[in-house]
């Protein structure tokens, strides 16, 4: 049997923020067994600091100048012959992705047999005015049905009054934990293991939204860390001649 593969994605996080390179702060310490039961890269980089241009990247292996991304842009369809999940797919593997994708239209496979889709807090996806009904956030996420499902149809994501990527406010997660965005695609994950094809070796890519800003853990995860004193956040030195 070929061997299973997991890639785990997370959202804006930073190489550093692992208890296991030392930071002084952040506790990590699932993160950090996966790295010293694996590999842990210490010189590692993204194609591009942008998020769309940095997911093709690793979904097709391709640089900037071959996937045509090079920036943020939305609304610019996923049209790649080869990517992980079809090679994947092509060689007799069980593809699942599950969280956030990121791509065009939403409901873009890329080569995974299927997708269980959570993408966050997009603007484009929130105003139906603006888009067909099948690319707005109420109809094709997920996990937001999900949780009118399990919550009442009255809760939405975004009941903090938080806004995506320009919010000023933190607060904690104001429903149960088991709730959380971050478990869902966590427990839809060990759904999937359930209900995988057990004659097929699985490629699995689980895509956590978090930690992307706006932050809001958990109460218990932001109850680690509201006492603490936090190092001031790394600036460029680019940010002293430009704003």
């Amino acid at each position: 049997m070929k061997p299973n593969v997991l890639l785990i994605m997370v959202d804006q996080m930073r190489f550093d923020c692992l208890s296991t390179l030392n930071h002084p702060v952040v506790d990590t310490p699932n993160l950090d067994q996966l790295a010293r039961d694996g590999v842990l890269f210490e010189s590692a980089y993204a194609a591009t600091p942008t998020c769309v241009p940095a997911r093709a990247s690793v979904l097709t292996g391709m640089s900037q100048t071959s996937t045509g991304r090079v920036g943020y842009q939305d609304k610019v369809p996923w049209n790649y012959q080869h990517t992980i999940a079809s090679e994947f797919s092509d060689a007799g593997y069980h593809t699942q992705a599950i969280g956030k994708m990121h791509v065009d239209p939403m409901r873009n496979l890329c080569g995974f047999h299927n997708v269980v889709l959570h993408d966050g807090y997009l603007h484009h996806s929130r105003f139906k005015h603006q888009n067909k009904v099948t690319e707005s956030f109420n109809e094709t996420d997920d996990y937001l049905n999900w949780l009118k499902e399990r919550a009442g149809s009255h809760v939405d994501l975004n009941d903090l009054g938080l806004d995506c990527n320009s919010s000023t406010v933190t607060r904690p997660w104001h429903l149960k934990e088991e709730y959380h965005p971050t478990n869902w695609v966590t427990t839809q994950s060990i759904d999937f293991l359930r209900r995988r094809d057990p004659s097929k070796p699985f490629f699995l890519k689980m895509s956590f939204v978090r930690p992307h800003p706006p932050f809001d853990p958990p109460q218990a995860f932001y109850d680690m860390y509201r006492d603490l004193e936090l190092p001031d956040p790394p600036i460029g030195d680019w940010a002293r001649a430009e704003d």
